[in-house]
């Protein structure tokens, strides 16, 4: 009777304990504060060369790669969702994003709406411009020239602060309002400079001028995640610490940013107060 018991109490152990190593990958998701246990839905731009842009069919650049490379370290399938940049903010916001990425930038107001990963990025803003414009690297010469902003971004938010005295011209996506600065709508579009340089790169031919060039070290960019998504928060800082110092960080900045001098200093950057 004891041996009969046994084989049946072993009988019912069995299956349960196959089936909770079966669930524990989706625990373990569930744990990282994701929409969808075992997926990172990330909103981008496909229009953003270097940060996220379409290369052969398939989505690439230096933000995508890194969650990418961060999904693999979490055990997450990550999903690029393309959309405009005013709405990726109320997308993560909304719960229809887990996170949204391109160089966006931490900034005190986008705190009031969303969370952020620890700083993974900093860099240069510029105006460019077509050959024989009236710009310099004389911010004054901005005064009463129509400038081109992409609509959310910081330029649009600091435009007053970082162009004053100039038009600002807002368009929903990068290549809005390049279209309207070949065709002479605008008489300048500010910029990340990282994105000046690759529109220089794609259209060699216009021949694209970035002669006034405005510091961004004091607002690096991060990953916004929703409110209050500590798990993942945490998650995606473990993750890009891991990513600096195995050197697949800086490797990703190289491949992405060729022009570019090799960084002074590496992640983690912190959001300057007063912005």
């Amino acid at each position: 009777m004891r041996l009969s018991q046994f084989l049946r109490a072993a009988a019912i152990a069995v299956p349960l304990s196959l089936a909770a190593l079966c669930a524990a990958p989706a625990a373990a998701a569930d744990d990282l504060g994701t929409l969808t246990p075992g997926k990172l839905i990330a909103g981008v731009d496909a229009n953003n060369k270097p940060y996220s842009y379409v290369d052969n069919g398939k989505m690439t650049g230096f933000d995508v790669e890194l969650l990418r490379a961060i999904g693999a370290r979490l055990g997450l399938q990550v999903e690029f969702r393309a959309q405009d940049f005013a709405g990726m903010l109320p997308g993560v916001a909304n719960r229809q994003l887990d996170v949204a990425a391109g160089s966006i930038s931490i900034t005190t107001d986008r705190l009031k709406m969303v969370d952020f990963s620890e700083g993974y990025l900093t860099g240069l803003l510029s105006v460019a411009t077509l050959p024989g414009s009236a710009i310099s690297a004389d911010v004054a010469s901005v005064k009463g020239k129509r400038i081109g902003v992409v609509q959310g971004t910081i330029e649009d938010t600091y435009a007053d602060t970082y162009i004053p005295g100039a038009q600002v011209v807002r368009f929903p996506n990068l290549n809005a309002g390049f279209l309207q600065l070949r065709s002479k709508y605008i008489d300048g579009y500010f910029i990340d400079k990282t994105l000046a340089v690759g529109l220089q790169a794609k259209y060699p031919q216009l021949n694209l001028q970035d002669k006034l060039d405005i510091s961004a070290v004091n607002l690096p960019a991060g990953f916004p995640l929703r409110k209050g998504n500590s798990k993942l928060a945490a998650a995606l800082n473990k993750s890009i610490d891991a990513l600096v110092a195995d050197g697949t960080w800086l490797k990703l900045y190289k491949q992405f940013n060729p022009t570019y001098p090799t960084p002074t200093s590496l992640p983690p950057y912190a959001m300057k107060t007063g912005n």
